[in-house]
């Protein structure tokens, strides 16, 4: 096994060694596609580096990261729900562990510092990770960081049987239809993406008004940002688009991604003129029969606890964030045993979130207005 390092920009070479991997790693992981990893490393305007191990010829493991403010983060945290290592899905035990290790002392060599965001400790490598971690000889915390919830491995169609059998989410489907003459969409491809991606743009734009927490996309290059994604997950035939139309217009959005036997509820909104119609409840129902239609076991949440997710996820999977660095950088372990103390600590936590963090977003609005 050998091990490479490469700066951006990434040749073609590397892209299509990087697909073949991707198609037939652990989990295929719509966070690190081909097309929505090499459109971030198109257009960051920090460091990019691609660390590669490389087995008879043949791409085995892959992580992309970049940098800034000397740190280094994953590429895929411009827009994600989860952080994975891309492996080759035949790849042994052995050949995992040599791969961390490897990534590891490359860290090392390069006085690397960096601060690995959303975790999955579902991964079937983390255990390995953490064991190699621990012994490297670098400095390494892991803190829990969030949760995804989601909905629990039964037989495909079990989720939309128990959700056909609640009337909180069947009621808002028949009142849609009925009352308001709605129709609901599904789009696997790029049909009209650019009108539901406005349409999307608008409808969150309206929903988040006059909170604490105003929409990000009142910003034209988040909004030019957002379709990119969409654009370039539609590449890789693994974005899934559902909305409710009615006959003033889209009302109500998902964006879903497919994970393997899960899809991913990436993000979701709705016009609030039609609070009262529960368009969110009505697009998880259709959500639910188009899975049951396609076969998928899983309904991935994504990042967050937010109260809605548990009107049918049955159990969380938990991010976490890992720190690593050369034993003797003073300054980044502070502030890694800070952000400790902090997450440790509910009702700091709870002050930071509501109180700090957004005084920080409004600050940042502020600025695009």
């Amino acid at each position: 096994m050998e091990t490479y390092i490469d700066y951006a920009p990434l040749g073609k070479a590397f892209w299509k060694k990087y697909v073949l991997l991707w198609q037939n790693s652990i989990g295929r992981s719509p966070f690190q596609s081909p097309s929505i990893l090499q459109y971030f490393s198109e257009s960051n305007k920090g460091d990019v580096v691609a660390f590669q191990c490389i087995r008879d010829g043949n791409l085995i493991a892959a992580a992309l990261l970049k940098k800034a403010k000397g740190v280094y983060t994953f590429l895929s945290d411009m827009k994600t729900d989860a952080n994975f290592f891309v492996l080759h899905n035949q790849c042994s035990q052995e050949e995992i562990w040599t791969i961390f290790e490897q990534f590891l002392q490359v860290a090392g060599q390069n006085n690397w510092t960096l601060m690995l965001n959303y975790q999955p400790c579902w991964a079937s490598y983390m255990s390995i990770f953490e064991k190699t971690g621990k012994v490297s000889g670098l400095y390494w915390q892991n803190i829990r960081y969030s949760v995804c919830p989601v909905t629990d491995d039964e037989p495909a169609g079990a989720l939309f049987n128990r959700i056909n059998g609640l009337r909180a989410f069947r009621y808002p489907v028949s009142r849609l239809k009925n009352q308001e003459k709605a129709i609901f969409e599904v789009f696997t491809d790029h049909t009209d993406l650019e009108c539901w991606a406005d349409e999307f743009c608008e409808a969150h734009i309206r929903r988040w008004a006059d909170t604490p927490t105003p929409s990000a996309y009142s910003d034209p290059d988040r909004r030019q940002f957002l379709k990119n994604c969409l654009y370039a997950w539609a590449a890789d035939s693994i974005l899934i688009r559902f909305s409710v139309k009615a006959p003033m217009g889209r009302v109500g959005f998902v964006i879903g991604l497919l994970e393997e036997n899960s899809l991913v509820f990436h993000a979701t909104t709705f016009h609030p003129e039609y609070k009262k119609f529960s368009p969110g409840k009505a697009l998880i129902y259709a959500v639910a029969e188009w899975m049951a239609r396609q076969n998928i076991q899983v309904l991935d949440f994504g990042d967050g606890n937010e109260p809605y997710k548990y009107d049918v996820a049955d159990r969380e999977r938990q991010l976490n964030r890992i720190f690593i660095s050369h034993p003797l950088n003073f300054p980044f372990i502070l502030k890694t045993k800070t952000i400790k103390v902090v997450r440790g600590n509910s009702k700091m936590y709870v002050f930071y979130r509501d109180k700090i963090k957004r005084l920080i977003q409004r600050a940042k609005f502020s600025l695009l207005i």
